[in-house]
């Protein structure tokens, strides 16, 4: 997996966007290039650009590159939502220098659009490129680019780029930086550049709507949710253990629920809260071809631990399609609702996945599922080992058994597998927010996750996602020290 996290959002939906912000997030803006200000440009007689004037305050304007002074870029008045835009013909574009030579953050917001008398050119027109190595291509990293994938003409677009661990240029915007190829043909009505990352959902909210209410385009479903990319930085320091790591300061007024809080100090579990699947009644048997089956949840050190092992299962069980592993399922009887749920755990050292979870299928017309993390601890060329996945899933509603997703996953500098760590979930009606050791590494909007669930730690056999278990690796645990349910005070 790439150290790169990357999202371009296509949009062609009329926004009207509500109480947007008249100006961009400040804090970290490098570039701003505006067509619907014309007092930044530098034009020649015929309304065709020769300068394009940064307005970040950083001076870092683009200039014409060296094309013919007919094929220089056009201002377009009242092309889009009733501003100007600027309109490359695919032979002439602009260059900018160096912003920053060392490594680090960088997000990339770009308005554009093509109609159907600019269509042509190559397959893969660039609307930003930053080179610093020249020898190489925009695909290969410390280089980036934002691309239009296509020669027919779309609808005015938000493009949306974020990396970790680059430099920021020299750059070109509507062209490759390197020769004159992958020129646009089509329209830019606005180039946003930070050398950070937006650094909350409320912050990219905050960038999208701008946009979205100036251009008339729709805020992206990007725009509902935001995932740190690069280390989690300061860690919080535990200084009270009846609270969330993430919140030492109590803003959240906990309250913590003894009926789903567990230490695992005893030496079985707590029947009366937890529930072993067993193969009877509707229990899942556990994802094929590895068996659910009590022996593999049990408590030891103070910790739950799951097992996941090389075993012979019963033949009944091999005529269903399990055959050769077995692991294990732990849900609680009851089932939970808005709060902070909170563990400190270890996955196992293996690539059978280790998952805290929160899930209810009991109804046929309403199945919804939160995944906290699902973790391959050690997988074929360490693919997954610095994955840290999260979901939300809605399999059924009174209206509809359409499968919506709500996901994303962050890399970690470390491996999951090495030691324990403090995973936290903070489940309310309208934000989802999950944490790693108490730094907030996702957020965002509830669309969907308004229904009761049970808690769930288990380890299956995703053979299609982690790869084939290596048998060598086996027995492999994942442990558990505590699981701490908190709600919201008022």
């Amino acid at each position: 997996m790439s150290r790169y996290f990357l999202l371009i959002v296509l949009a062609a939906v009329v926004c009207n966007a509500s109480g947007a912000p008249s100006q961009p997030l400040a804090d970290g803006l490098v570039l701003w290039l505006d067509a619907a200000d014309t007092s930044k440009m530098t034009l020649d007689a015929h309304s065709r650009l020769l300068r394009w004037h940064d307005k970040s305050g950083k001076a870092n304007d683009v200039t014409v590159d060296d094309a013919a002074s007919a094929a220089r870029p056009l201002r377009v008045e009242n092309a889009m939502n009733g501003h100007s835009v600027v309109r490359f013909g695919g032979a002439s574009a602009f260059l900018g220098k160096s912003i920053r030579a060392a490594n680090g953050p960088v997000t990339v917001l770009i308005v554009s659009r093509r109609l159907t008398g600019q269509s042509g050119g190559d397959t893969w027109q660039r609307l930003f490129s930053s080179r610093p190595r020249v020898a190489d291509n925009d695909n290969v990293a410390p280089n980036f680019a934002i691309s239009v994938q296509q020669t027919s003409a779309y609808d005015s677009t938000l493009f949306f780029l974020e990396l970790n661990d680059v430099p920021i240029g020299p750059y070109a915007v509507g062209r490759n930086v390197v020769g004159s190829i992958e020129d646009l043909h089509g329209d830019i009505a606005e180039v946003l550049v930070y050398d950070r990352h937006l650094a909350s959902l409320e912050e990219r909210q905050q960038v999208f709507q701008y946009l979205a209410e100036k251009w008339s385009v729709a805020v992206p479903k990007a725009a509902n949710s935001w995932t740190r990319v690069g280390p989690l930085g300061p860690i919080p320091e535990r200084r009270n253990a009846d609270l969330p790591l993430s919140d030492q300061a109590n803003v959240g007024h906990w309250i913590l629920d003894t009926r789903f809080s567990d230490d695992f100090d005893g030496t079985t579990l707590n029947a009366s809260r937890w529930h072993v699947n067993d193969a009877t009644g509707t229990d899942s048997l556990g994802r094929k071809p590895a068996l659910f089956t009590p022996n593999n949840a049990y408590l030891s050190d103070g910790n739950l631990n799951i097992v996941f092992r090389k075993e012979i299962v019963p033949q009944k069980y091999v005529r269903l399609g399990y055959q050769g592993y077995s692991s294990a399922m732990v849900r609680t009887i009851e089932r939970s609702f808005y709060g902070y749920y909170e563990a400190r755990a270890k996955p196992m050292d293996s690539a059978g996945s280790s998952a805290f979870w929160l899930a209810w299928t009991g109804l046929a017309d309403n199945a919804t599922e939160i995944d906290i993390f699902e973790i391959g601890g050690k997988t074929k060329n360490g693919t997954f080992d610095h994955l840290y996945n999260m979901n939300a899933h809605v399999w059924a509603t009174p209206q509809s058994t359409r499968h919506v997703s709500n996901g994303s996953s962050w890399i970690s500098p470390w491996r999951f597998a090495d030691a324990f760590h403090v995973y936290g979930f903070d489940w309310q009606p309208d934000t989802l927010r999950w944490y790693v050791d108490g730094v907030l590494v996702r957020e965002a909007k509830n669309t969907h996750w308004f229904f009761p669930m049970q808690i769930l730690f288990d380890s299956e056999a995703m053979w299609h996602w982690f790869g084939v278990v290596d048998d060598a690796d086996l027995p492999s645990t994942f442990s558990v020290d505590y699981l701490k349910v908190w709600r919201r005070g008022r």
